[in-house]
């Protein structure tokens, strides 16, 4: 019997795509009481939640037609999606096509997942950005580098997890950078940006309506990668320095560009750079996404965003939240670490995992990648192995564990050679 979502007893989830992220997912919203379904057209080693479930079907989540007869035959109550950008507005046009809730709108989808307009809507509202263009040719490109100098940085508008994304040194790269990031964009649109040689921050915020509260503020750290200077988040630690300085320059700002463009319910992220001048934006996400700050939240604050947006998802409400549990002090230091891999090389063993979750302050732990499957791409998400959540007393213990876990954690190929790359 669910004794905390009570109301959630036998509701059906429909989850789109069923990719490593999916499996916490998966396991909590059964542990809230939901019967769980997902599709997708990927096979289990890609897709692992699906082993999970309580059932699945090998349905592409883009053929709508099929997707929705699947919802009416199986009588779900609700759908989720999560962690890529790219099924955003197929979710909104599932649910409504099936009759279903869904939180957001055309127009918050659109600037959470192009980076040109979330640009643009930050402008409009006060809220700081990174001094940058969009382009659609290279002349464009020539243009604000005779401005602005070097280095740039160079990514697609319209692709997440640093798909594209390259650093650019000087002149005679400009041209190679500028296709390389074109090739990664569906509209043919690339942003240039002065390169922030900056601290980096995150700010999360929970919406209930179009009321948004601020849940938690952490500092980013970044793996770069040396070959194209594309990062991702290799770290964040939670609460920032620079929490109470936000709140005072930024967080109204923030919550009035969500009004002006229709975002409500869901959870909202949003990453960029600081320094003594400001705030500096780059992209957001209006989904889970794979800092999973909603664990951290959840255990300083009581309050777990994912397990609200499954609410949502069946019901329609967010009747469990609580706005005043809200508190983006910490009590405790908190974060995250990605354990990234030698990219290109195909997994034969996986070996620690249940010793890190064994492991006091151990908050979750998620796995990325498989035995069978190929790390990804050098200087992108696709490169990570595996994401822990912990929290401890002090920087210092949390510095401990990190080395617990480093330690504990094995990856080999098929040669015995090791394949994780330490911090």
């Amino acid at each position: 019997m669910n004794v905390i979502y009570p109301s959630l007893n036998g509701k059906k989830l429909l989850i789109l795509g069923g990719g490593a992220q999916m499996v916490n997912v998966t396991k909590l919203a059964q542990q809230m009481g939901c019967e769980v379904h997902i599709v997708d057209y990927y096979d289990t080693l890609r897709s692992p939640a699906k082993l999970i479930a309580d059932a699945y079907s090998d349905i592409s989540i883009f053929d709508t037609e099929a997707v929705v007869n699947y919802i009416k035959e199986n009588n779900i109550d609700g759908a989720l999606a999560g962690f890529t950008d790219s099924y955003l507005l197929q979710y909104k046009t599932i649910c409504e096509a099936a009759g279903l809730p869904y939180y957001g709108s055309d127009a918050a989808f659109g600037v959470a997942t192009d980076k040109m307009l979330f640009k643009k809507a930050c402008i409009k509202s006060g809220v700081g950005v990174i001094p940058g263009t969009n382009a659609y040719d290279f002349d464009t490109v020539l243009e604000f580098s005779h401005k602005n100098g070097y280095p740039l940085i160079l990514k697609p508008t319209d692709n997440s997890g640093s798909r594209g994304v390259i650093k650019c040194e000087s002149a005679d790269k400009l041209k190679e950078c500028y296709e390389y990031a074109l090739s990664y964009s569906k509209s043919k649109n690339v942003i240039v940006e002065k390169f922030m040689e900056c601290e980096s921050v995150v700010c999360s915020y929970q919406l209930c309506g179009e009321d948004a509260t601020l849940s938690a503020f952490c500092d980013r750290y970044v793996y770069m990668s040396k070959e194209s200077g594309s990062a991702y988040t290799s770290q964040a630690r939670y609460p920032s320095e620079y929490l109470d300085r936000f709140i005072k320059e930024e967080d109204e700002n923030i919550k009035r560009m969500f009004r002006e463009n229709g975002f409500k319910d869901g959870m909202v992220g949003i990453m960029g750079y600081v320094d003594d001048d400001g705030f500096y934006w780059c992209e957001m996400t209006y989904r889970p996404s794979g800092g999973h700050h909603y664990t951290v939240i959840a255990d300083q604050s009581g309050i777990n965003g994912l397990a609200l947006l499954i609410e949502f998802a069946v019901t329609g409400t967010l009747s469990s939240y609580d706005k005043s549990k809200e508190n983006p002090h910490f009590k405790e230091c908190c974060g995250m670490i990605h354990i990234s891999g030698i990219a290109e090389s195909v997994i034969a063993k996986i070996d620690g995992i249940d010793d890190i979750l064994a492991l006091p302050g151990v908050l979750e732990v998620s796995q990325s990648l498989r035995v069978g499957q190929t790390v990804g791409k050098e200087g992108t998400t696709a490169q990570k192995l595996l994401s822990v959540w912990i929290k401890a007393k002090d920087w210092t213990e949390f510095e401990k564990m990190i080395k617990q876990i480093e330690l504990l954690y094995k990856v080999y190929d098929a040669l015995g050679n090791s394949l994780v790359k330490l911090s």
